[in-house]
């Protein structure tokens, strides 16, 4: 098993160019999300060690000559677990506790223990086993968990058989001399003090039997020579008789075993997994990109429910942007809970800028601005097919369907608002709604300049809209639609399009098609399209050859992954790309920066 750590130590190791961005508290809820498939994976990696150090000790034990042959019926028991524990100062801590057992089927047998009044270690044949057993596992099975400096407690079980001492045994002090030192005889706790005056009674010689054990694990594991120990003693004399009852066991605690490993599988997991930490840093600055971010989770109107995770998806995004993509920060806009106006000043901000680093050649303006424009949030579909991104706030006062004039839904403080989410449109009703929203069409053509003054020189527009358009949440709860069943005019469907302006020459990226529902990875606090966008990214900036890659490189992979972790959560959701203007052709060929 040791192995087996060897080389996830190897999978958690991070990237050279990564480095934690988010604060602690947030690191601390994310690692709080795993660790119960860490525990799973720690309990697991224990129970393996426990078996393989089973088989080993029956192969030993086998293998022993016959001097040292446990009795037929004798057996050695090895019992791991992880137990749960508090450190000094109150916080949780996981320890990892090895106990180690002799026992006996049958009470026949003295050569298996110590003989009557004897102590040293290794004059019980099964003593001798336990204790050169506790080596081998400790210094090989066991030895990433017996790490230096960590905190270990020994306590260490000897016992002493009913037979009264009717004389004193000589002790020469081999094992230290002791004074009132605490030990637990019976279920009492006691003083105990042992010198070369000798043993006299057997809660002596039980204690002494204790130390002749700690004597060898001291001098001859080398773990336990790095680390810093507690020894506890646990002695107890039977009223019965017979060396069944003469025997020594030992019991570790590591304290704090597996921090290291949970730390290293909790960082591979936010590495691999989630998107939001170790955030890789771009080498070189992306210096002729300009973004736009817009994320709206929460909306003005009841009949218009939050966007679960937008916000995150907004702001983990604007970090992709200025760290893996090398956008200077000041070039990256973010606005939350958008309205119109906001979104169509953001607009003009990149249109300013794109005129502004413009340089001219003669007559001729050559562009060198590259825009980025994200939205998260709701969308909504018209009676013809146009997709809308849904700003903030709206006016209602003239829709009939949302609470305006004319209005037959319930009242609350005198204003009319829908009683449910499941809310249709009528034509008219739609279209004052959509009035009200930004179309894909209008915002590239805005970007673009068109229909008010000369193109404006943007070298290349891409738009990204992480928002369902048929009129369902994230959560695939129904919303808001065109209530498309009343159209009279069948030819009126063929009209719906699936596509942006021809005209925009912009590249769009939508997380589902107009008809389907764009969804939520709620584990990883994102959506779908966000998070496999971002985790495709953050795989690929971390490699030397990231400018190498293509937007088509990227969908490809984004399409693939996405498709079958949503079908998996019964989600099932397919991306959307449309292509128009010039770069129609060879988008597929274009670097992502």
């Amino acid at each position: 098993m040791k192995k087996t750590l060897l080389i996830a130590a190897l999978l958690f190791t991070f990237s050279l160019f990564t480095s934690p961005l988010s604060a602690q508290s947030g690191e601390q809820q994310l690692n709080s999300e795993y660790q119960s498939a860490i525990r799973e994976f720690l309990m697991q990696d224990i129970a393996n060690r426990q078996r393989t150090m089973q088989r080993r000790a029956e192969q030993i034990l086998i293998s022993l000559p016959n001097s040292e042959k446990l009795y037929d019926e004798t057996y050695i028991t090895i019992r791991t677990q992880l137990v749960d524990g508090t450190r000094e100062d109150g916080s949780p801590e996981l320890n990892y506790l090895f106990d180690i057992s002799y026992n006996c089927k049958h009470f026949e047998g003295y050569t298996d223990d110590y003989p009557l009044g004897v102590f040293a270690w290794d004059s019980s044949n099964s003593v001798r086993a336990i204790c050169n057993l506790t080596k081998t596992f400790v210094e090989g099975i066991l030895d990433d968990i017996f790490r230096p400096g960590k905190s270990v407690s020994v306590k260490i079980f000897a016992t002493t058989d009913g037979v009264e001492l009717s004389r004193t045994i000589p002790y020469d002090g081999q094992y230290g001399n002791f004074r009132y030192m605490p030990v637990t005889f019976n279920d009492e706790k006691l003083r105990i003090s042992v010198d070369t005056a000798g043993i006299t009674n057997n809660c002596q010689l039980a204690y002494i039997r204790a130390q002749s054990v700690r004597s060898f694990l001291e001098n001859n594991v080398r773990n336990l020579s790095r680390t810093q120990n507690d020894y506890q003693y646990v002695t107890r004399s039977y009223s019965d008789t017979g060396s069944f009852y003469r025997r020594s066991s030992i019991e570790i605690t590591v304290h704090d075993a597996f921090r290291e490993a949970i730390d290293l599988m909790t960082a591979d997991k936010i590495q691999d997994d989630y998107v939001d930490f170790n955030i890789p840093q771009s080498l070189s600055t992306y210096e002729n990109a300009y973004v736009l971010i817009v994320a709206n989770e929460e909306y003005a109107h009841s009949f218009l429910p939050e966007v679960p995770f937008a916000a995150n998806d907004g702001d983990i995004v604007s970090r992709y942007f200025v760290r893996a993509l090398g956008v200077p920060e000041r070039q990256v806009k973010v606005l939350h809970n958008a309205s119109r106006v906001a979104i169509y000043e953001g607009i003009q901000w990149l249109t300013d800028l794109s005129q502004a680093v413009a340089t001219h050649n003669g007559d001729q303006v050559v562009p060198h601005a590259n825009i980025f424009v994200y939205f998260v949030g709701h969308g909504f579909v018209d009676f013809d097919g146009n997709a809308y991104l849904i700003p903030n706030n709206l006016r209602v006062d003239n829709i009939k369907a949302l609470g305006g004039k004319r209005s037959c839904g319930k009242k609350k403080q005198g204003v009319q608002e829908p009683t449910a989410y499941d809310i249709a449109l009528s034509r008219k009703d739609a279209t004052l709604f959509a009035k009200q929203c930004i179309s894909l069409d209008s915002l590239c053509a805005a970007l673009k300049g068109k229909g008010k003054r000369e193109t404006y020189p943007v070298n290349r527009l891409t738009v990204i809209v992480d928002a369902s358009f048929d009129g369902h949440q994230r959560n695939g709860a129904s919303m808001l639609r065109a209530d498309r069943k009343v159209v009279a005019d069948p030819k009126a469907k063929k009209k719906t399009k699936r596509r942006v302006n021809k005209s925009s020459d912009a590249i769009v990226l939508l997380a589902a098609d107009y008809d389907k529902t764009a969804y939520s990875f709620d584990a990883q606090h994102h959506g779908f399209l966000t998070y496999f966008l971002l985790k495709e990214i953050k795989g690929l900036a971390s490699t030397s050859d990231f400018d190498s890659y293509t937007y088509q490189d990227i969908y490809e992979a984004v399409e693939r992954k996405l498709n079958k972790e949503s079908a998996l959560q019964g989600k099932w959701q397919v991306i959307k790309g449309f292509v128009d203007g010039r770069y129609a052709t060879d988008w597929q060929h274009l670097h992502i920066r």
